[in-house]
């Protein structure tokens, strides 16, 4: 039987766990025209769910787009990423597609690529010109789409906090204005560098300031992780006790991305025995610190040794109050000024997050990690 425990990759189907509640919310917010701030760490699952919602808002009638701007490392590759998801996003023949496109985006030459695989669009454009008229044309084309279609329409932002690392707000301002006053279409803006996207949507001198609904995404329920990975276990022949199942969601500390990490590993090792113990769950997070070593090493290399202090110190408390005197003496951590400096650079790298007032490192088993490295 095929390891029914999947990571690394978006999921749907019987590899999708639960989050029940949170998909009847967003296509609640969705047919409502909405628009929505959908933030959590990396690997909380945000794109599967989106996906998922994306499925149940299109069988409704909806027109939708999913736009992942992780590769936009400049406004021209804007314009391209944006583009390519219209013209994904358009119901009809390609020839009728084509022919919205033209309309739609008049000064940029949509061009029919074939392949083994399949077949999709190019855009040509001069990228040395003033790129203003193509970004206007793109953010007034869903809007055209859904007024011709007589549909509303959704726009998913995936990894939204990147144009952050464009040169000026030219981009933000122009989405802003655009979007304000569609009211037929539902914009989605998803980001998983948290702090960047607080600062998007929270600061008061940037322009989306309080433009959409907050939606923080948590970690699953326990509960919900737990009878998901048991059923999936029993499938295969393997019985796993609730003392087991504690131990497996404490050790990947109900993380969706590392719990199915976990358990994928534990159903490899688990395939010729009836079912799983304390030591096999050990012997799994062993195997899983010791395959992802090499990236550990790769990352911390490049920090300071104030930082690896830090990373150290966080990697031995839960919750720690990091500014205070007992915290900053037990690890010789110095002034709390040069702390706050090592925090804002070990978040900006994505080695911690804030959660309930502290920082964390999110990955368990790099806590693992450093914690046998450096006793």
């Amino acid at each position: 039987m095929k390891n029914p425990f999947v990571y690394g990759e978006a999921v749907s189907g019987e590899h999708f766990c639960n989050r029940v509640l949170e998909i009847k919310e967003l296509v609640t917010d969705i047919k409502n025209g909405m628009n929505v701030i959908i933030f959590s760490p990396r690997r909380y699952g945000k794109t599967s769910l989106i996906m998922r919602v994306l499925e149940e808002v299109m069988a409704e009638g909806l027109l939708t787009f999913y736009v992942d701007l992780y590769p936009a490392i400049n406004r021209q590759k804007f314009v391209e990423i944006y583009a390519n998801a219209i013209s994904a996003g358009l119901p009809g023949k390609v020839s009728g597609i084509a022919k919205k496109l033209k309309e739609y985006l008049p000064r940029i030459i949509p061009k029919v690529v074939v392949d083994d695989k399949s077949m999709r669009f190019e855009f040509d454009f001069d990228r040395t010109a003033d790129i203003s008229p193509h970004i206007d044309d793109l953010l007034e084309a869903v809007k055209k789409a859904a007024d011709q279609n007589k549909k509303d329409a959704v726009v998913v932002f995936d990894e939204f906090q990147e144009i952050a690392n464009f040169d000026g707000d030219e981009i933000e301002r122009k989405m802003r204005s655009a979007f304000q006053t569609h009211r037929n279409v539902s914009y989605i803006f998803m980001g998983s560098k948290t702090h960047l996207m607080r600062n998007i949507f929270n600061n008061p001198n940037r322009p989306f300031y309080k433009s959409g609904k907050h939606f923080p995404l948590h970690k699953i329920e326990p509960e919900e992780l737990g009878a998901f990975s048991k059923e999936k276990y029993l499938s295969g022949g393997i019985e796993v006790t609730e003392n087991e199942m504690n131990a497996i969601l404490n050790t990947s500390e109900c993380h969706p991305y590392y719990f199915q990490m976990l358990c994928h590993v534990l159903w490899e090792i688990c395939q010729d025995v009836r079912g799983i113990t304390q030591q096999h769950i050990e012997e799994a997070a062993d195997i899983l610190t010791s395959r992802e070593s090499s990236t550990y090493i790769a990352l911390l290399e490049g920090l300071t040794i104030k930082q690896k202090n830090l990373m150290c110190a966080l990697a031995r408390e839960e919750y720690p109050e990091v500014f205070s005197k007992k915290f900053l003496e037990k690890y010789s951590l110095g002034a709390s000024s040069s702390i706050q400096k090592a925090l804002k650079k070990l978040q900006e790298q994505d080695f911690i997050q804030q959660d309930n007032g502290s920082y964390i490192i999110p990955d368990p088993f790099l806590k693992r990690w450093i914690r046998r490295i450096w006793k």
